[in-house]
């Protein structure tokens, strides 16, 4: 009878050390999937960075999936766009803007934070009949494109809420300036078109204006747009590839290409060259971009500007 009772008891002392085996690695299990877990998400709602052997680890903004728009790059060049500003108001007719309207306040003056990601305010589907908020920014040259550019926003039932004229301005002014992402905020558009580049046709330091344009890209995040580059009036040393390779694929139009009528200066367009250039321009957003909005050719032109108007000069604002 004793014999008859040791399996028994043999058995009942080995399932313990597999059962309690059983749970253990279950428990292992579930740290290991957990532990990193948590880390993750510590991480990504810090303020700080990491860098491993020269590479940043990258944070996504929790619920837009945008990148933040502070970046730091081989050249130095940083940019924070996290000023405050007091908004000025958006009117129905065409009201011409300086800086002053746009000068920084402090939050004790009343201010407030601008958030360094730019929140999409459109639903990303594009090749649409969308109704769209467009902002052109850029140079001298958008003094001049405005026009057309308003005849097309009307034609085609979309709405050109402001245009952005920083004379004499380079790359460097739009990029390292907080001014074009207060100015987003501002007027909060779903199409962007940026023209840039006729005062630096002759530029040779392409790697430090190659730098500022992938910055500049940054601040474009999350808003369908074109990048338009300069009317040359010669050959450049290479600017129209720099701006090319920052801006997204499919986004840049190569203005060099065309053949333009030019004002008594001999480098702008007149406005006969204006009117072609945005003719060409809208033809290949309608057939070749990447973000095509409708753009069919305007039966009526030169008709009223109600947008807003923004003007600066390099020479007296840089911007940074």
């Amino acid at each position: 009878m004793e014999s008859s009772n040791k399996p028994n008891t043999i058995n009942d002392h080995s399932l313990g050390p597999i059962e309690g085996s059983s749970r253990g690695l279950i428990v292992w299990a579930g740290l290991v999937i957990a532990i990193p877990s948590l880390l993750i998400f510590i991480f990504s709602i810090s303020p700080y960075t990491i860098t491993i052997a020269g590479w940043e680890l990258k944070k996504f903004q929790w619920g837009t999936g945008l990148e933040s728009t502070s970046i730091e790059n081989e050249e130095g060049l940083t940019e924070q766009d996290t000023t405050s500003f007091q908004p000025f108001a958006v009117t129905d007719t065409a009201t011409t803007l300086t800086i002053d309207s746009l000068n920084p306040q402090p939050a004790s003056a009343g201010g407030f934070k601008v958030s360094t990601t730019l929140t999409p305010f459109f639903n990303p589907i594009f090749n649409d009949t969308t109704k769209h908020r467009v902002l052109l920014i850029g140079d001298s040259e958008a003094g001049g494109l405005r026009y057309p550019l308003n005849d097309y926003c009307l034609a085609n039932g979309h709405k050109l809420v402001a245009c952005v004229e920083w004379y004499s301005a380079t790359v460097f002014n739009f990029a390292k300036a907080d001014t074009i992402a207060r100015i987003i905020q501002q007027y909060k558009p779903t199409y962007v078109f940026v023209v840039m580049g006729l005062n630096e046709l002759f530029a040779k330091d392409l790697k430090a204006r190659s730098s500022a344009a992938r910055l500049l890209a940054k601040k474009l995040q999350g808003i369908p747009y074109t990048w338009i580059g300069p009317a040359n009036w010669e050959e450049d040393f290479g600017i129209n590839d720099v701006f090319a390779r920052a801006a997204d694929e499919g986004t840049y139009f190569y203005t060099k290409q065309l053949v333009l009528p030019r004002a008594d200066d001999g480098r702008h367009p007149n406005n006969k060259g204006y009117r072609i250039w945005m003719d060409s321009l809208a033809g290949w957003i309608n057939t070749s971009a990447k973000w095509r909005i409708p753009l069919k050719t305007p039966t009526k032109r030169a008709r009223p500007l109600k947008s807003d108007i923004i003007m600066m000069n390099a020479a007296k604002f840089r911007g940074y």
